[in-house]
């Protein structure tokens, strides 16, 4: 299905979680609210890429320019990286550049690749399949990244309600918020791990990431505000 979600609809959702929540008030919607919006939804697929790098993800052919290719300025996390012949690309250090010379190989350094030069370069137009950046929202009306699911839009409205009440000073709504946001996420990446399981491989076993690892990624991509020393608060 088409999203059809907007910016305007996340605050709205964030707004209802409080009576106190005035629109336009503790925030400027326009600006500092759409830039929240668009930080966590970036932290949201950042969080996606560590457990399913293929689902909010694309391919895209890079141009050659003398034997070095950009890193598409989408990239998030970058998967693999083909010729036009198909044939895997491999990636290699920097200070290794050596290290498979049986293979078209590249090397990253200043976010650029580069022909490692071990006598197995790759020439031409280069496709790197790589986990994605959502599109950065301009305009409250914008609708949501193509890709995104609608069914986590909870875990958007949020975090947005989070950034409310920390602003306003409000703790003890922090403390409700926080724990469901993070049942949110959870919630997100059980269904990231096991979104497709039914895929085959050649080589390797498939990837899995335990719960306590999930849990620990949590705070790197989604606010947890400081609350005042001697605060305390009840939910309500």
């Amino acid at each position: 299905m088409a999203v059809t979600t907007t910016v305007q609809d996340i605050l709205n959702g964030a707004y209802g979680k409080s009576l106190k929540n005035q629109p336009g008030t503790i925030a400027a919607e326009a600006t500092e609210l759409l830039n929240v919006v668009n930080r966590v939804h970036r932290g949201v697929y950042s969080f996606a890429a560590r457990l399913n790098p293929i689902f909010f993800a694309e391919a895209v052919a890079v141009v050659e320019a003398a034997g070095t290719w950009p890193r598409p300025e989408e990239a998030e996390a970058i998967a693999r990286i083909e010729d036009a012949a198909f044939a895997e690309v491999v990636v290699v250090p920097f200070d290794d550049r050596a290290a498979e010379p049986g293979k078209l190989s590249v090397y990253e350094f200043g976010q650029v690749f580069t022909v490692a030069g071990a006598g197995n370069d790759p020439t031409g137009n280069l496709t790197f399949w790589y986990s994605r950046r959502p599109t950065a929202y301009t305009a409250l009306v914008d609708v949501l990244d193509a890709q995104w699911r609608e069914e986590y839009n909870e875990l958007l409205i949020l975090e947005v309600a989070i950034y409310l009440s920390a602003k306003d000073g409000r703790f003890d709504e922090i403390q409700m918020w926080v724990p469901e946001r993070d049942r949110w996420a959870s919630l997100l990446g059980a269904f990231l791990q096991h979104a497709t399981s039914n895929d085959v491989k050649r080589f390797g076993h498939t990837n899995r990431m335990n719960a306590e690892t999930l849990q620990s990624i949590i705070p790197l991509f989604f606010s947890t505000p400081n609350q005042p020393r001697g605060m305390t608060g009840g939910g309500g």
